[in-house]
Parts: C-alpha cells; structure tokens; sequence
C-alpha cells in the first residue's frame, strides 16, 4: 500500500514534465540551426523550410497514431520505443551530407521520435490523474514545454558557435537519451494500476472500476465542440511554427546578435515558466476556456510587438518577457476541456487527433515564413498572417460551449497494466 503524503500523480507529472522539456526544446532548436545547415549544405531558406514543415505535418500525423497506442499498450513502451527513434535521428542529422538525407533523417525520423515523446502521450496520462487540478498539472507540462525551448534554444546556438552544428545534434541526441530512459521507470498509466483515485495520496482499501467516459475520436468529431478546440490550436502551431523556425533568422536579420536573438526566446520561455502554474491555477477556479481566449489574443499582441522592436535590445527582451504570458498553456487548457468533455481516458486518441490540425497549422507556418521571405525580402506578411489567425482563434474560442458533456454512450475505461 502507498504511504506518501505527496500524491504519485505529481511524480508522474514531474517525469513527463521532464520528457516534455527535451522533446520540445529538441524541435524548436531547428531555428539557430537554421543558417548554418543552409551554408553548408547548399540550399535556400524556402527548401529548408519545406523539410521542417513536412517534418512537423508528419509529427502531427503520427500524434493520433501514437496516442491509441499508448491508450492500448501502455505510454511506457511507447516512450522507450519513441527515445531511441528520436536520438538516433537527432544524432543523424548532424551527418547528412545531401538534402535527401536530410528529408529521410529530419524529416520522417525526428517526427516519429518527437510523437511518442511529445504533448499528448504526456498530456493523456497526466489528465487521468487528476480531476480537480487537472489544469495545473497540465500546466506543469506546458511549463516544461516552454522550459525546453528558453534553456535548449540558446544552448543548441551555444554548441553550434563551439563545436559546430553536427557535434551540436549529437550532444543532443545523448543527452536526451540519459535522461529519459531512466524517466520511464517512473511513469505510471493510471492511478487506479496502484490502487489509487485521481488526486487521493493514499491507497484506499477498495477501487471501483473507473466510471469515466471514453469518447471515440470518430464521435468526438461530429461535435461541435471538437473543432471549435481544434480549428484555433491549428493557429497556435502556426505561430509557435514560425517563431520556432524563423524567430531567430528574423532577429539576426534585424541586426541583433545570434546569442541575443537566442536570449530573447529564453527569456521567453523563462517567463512562461514563471507564468505557467498561476495560469492553470486560475483554470481550475474560473474555467479554461477564458484562459484561452487570453492567451490567443494575447500571443498576436506579442507576435505582432516581437516583429516591430528593432536596434533596442532592451525593448526586445521585455516584449519577450511579455510575450511569455501567451505561449504555452494552449496545450494546458486544450487538453484539459478534452478531458472535461469526452472524458478522461479520450485524451490520447482525441487530443491526439486535434494535435494533427495543430500540427498542419505548424507545417504552414514553417514553410509559408520560407515561402514570403523569399517572396518579399523579409518576415513581416507571415507575422501579419500569425496575428491575424490567432485573433480569429480568440474569437472561435468565445463561443465553444462548455456548458455539458458531448458523450452519447458511456463505456468503461480499461486501465493499462502497471
């Protein structure tokens, strides 16, 4: 029997909030890695953006896939599976010689890795351990997310100006292989594989058999409220997409320094961190839903300040500063109005499907900031187009109705062995 005062789930969240922080740092280090992969292998800036873009519409892709799975066999052996895929194509990438290699290593090999270490198998899990704060440790998530891209992102421009950008992905790749194997031993599918209830520390002397809805994702689609979360999520990966690919060529080509650029989005995610927990605490009292709105309008407020602050170092660290408030508890608040509507043991499967619109969203950014750079000269029609999406999606989110489950015919959770 378990005798901690400190409910597992927290341990749980704690280790994929690790996992999480390596994954997305890994993917959004793809921006200082930008400009030196161009020289040295000969392309333009639109062909290297079509490869990332393909590579994160492939993530996506993978995401509804990997979630099933995890739902049916258990997210450890998914997890295992996923970090040996993702280091060995991160390693791998630091040795492609030509673009098709790049386009078999980074873009097939990466994505599959990045799906089963990502957002949802860690999203999915964590929701099932909690009811009444389930936005706070889904926020502890989106923390870490951020996390990731604020320390990896200045970190990888590190390594790439020390050793160069191949010795830099192989630092990476070994490092995340250290630190999340170990991590698996620690996740658990559910609390009730220990004998637990979501958010209860201590054993109870019996369980039910969990009463939760499960949802099919080819119900879930037929709501409403489905696409109302799925259609504005796309527009977050449109730009955290072109922020993550283009923010730090954007910067450079605004004269800043590479490590200032980098030291922007650190700060950035720094005060995302800092922001995260308080985000999702006022979630599970006031509702996620106007969370939301928050952080779409004020992402294009950011986006749209980020593009104009030029020859003012100061003034750009303090819209990063800023802008740290709006960039990750989308994922938070998304997949906690997920759990709250189709049921706590649909996360995998359904969120996992609305991660896919996301990640069309991200392809497109990716490759349309390549696209109208080349087009015009330079990023301002890709932010203009960022703002817009995102105020659209503040607008969308108003209206979903949270109000009632959308579960027609409820079924019994089957919990995944220990």
């Amino acid at each position: 029997m378990t005798t901690s005062r400190v409910f597992f789930g927290w341990w749980v969240t704690l280790a994929f909030a690790v996992m999480v922080f390596l994954s997305t740092g890994i993917r959004f280090t793809v921006g200082p890695f930008l400009k030196p992969m161009v020289d040295d292998l000969g392309l333009d800036r639109a062909g290297f953006s079509l490869v990332v873009a393909v590579s994160l519409f492939l993530y996506g892709a993978f995401m509804p896939f990997v979630g099933r799975l995890a739902d049916r066999v258990g997210a450890r052996p998914v997890i295992a599976a996923g970090t040996v895929v993702l280091c060995v194509s991160v390693a791998g990438t630091g040795t492609v010689r030509s673009l098709w290699q790049l386009w078999l290593v980074y873009g097939l090999g990466v994505p599959v890795g990045l799906a089963a270490t990502g957002h949802v198998v860690a999203s999915a899990v964590v929701a099932r351990w909690f009811t009444r704060r389930r936005a706070t440790a889904l926020s502890i998530l989106g923390a870490a997310s951020m996390g990731g891209m604020s320390l990896l992102v200045p970190v990888a421009t590190w390594l790439i100006l020390r050793v160069g950008w191949r010795s830099a992905y192989a630092v990476l790749a070994l490092a995340a292989f250290a630190i999340i194997m170990p991590l698996v031993c620690v996740m658990r599918e559910a609390p009730e594989s220990m004998g637990l209830v979501p958010e209860t520390p201590l054993a109870p002397a019996a369980v039910a058999a969990p009463a939760t809805e499960r949802t099919s994702v080819s119900s879930a689609v037929h709501t409403p409220a489905f696409w109302q979360l799925a259609i504005p999520l796309s527009t977050c990966g449109f730009s955290m997409s072109l922020i993550g690919a283009h923010g730090v060529p954007m910067l450079t080509d605004h004269g800043y320094h590479p490590m200032l650029a980098s030291s922007a989005f650190a700060v950035l995610g720094g005060a995302n961190v800092a922001f995260a927990v308080v985000l999702g605490a006022i979630a599970d009292r006031f509702g996620s839903r106007p969370v939301l709105v928050w952080i779409y309008g004020g992402r294009a407020m950011a986006l749209a300040l980020l593009f104009m602050v030029q020859d003012r170092p100061a003034a750009l660290l303090a819209v990063a500063a800023l802008g740290g408030a709006t960039m990750a508890g989308t994922f938070a608040m998304t997949s906690a109005l997920t759990a709250d509507l189709f049921g706590r043991y649909s996360v995998g499967s359904v969120f996992g499907t609305m991660f896919f619109v996301h990640q069309v969203g991200a392809a497109l950014g990716s490759w349309l900031g390549g696209f109208l750079f080349e087009a015009s000269g330079g990023y301002g029609p890709a932010f203009a187009v960022a703002c817009t999406l995102l105020l659209a999606a503040a607008t969308v989110t108003v209206s979903l109705d949270v109000g009632g489950r959308r579960v027609q015919s409820p079924r019994p959770a089957v919990v995944a062995g220990r």
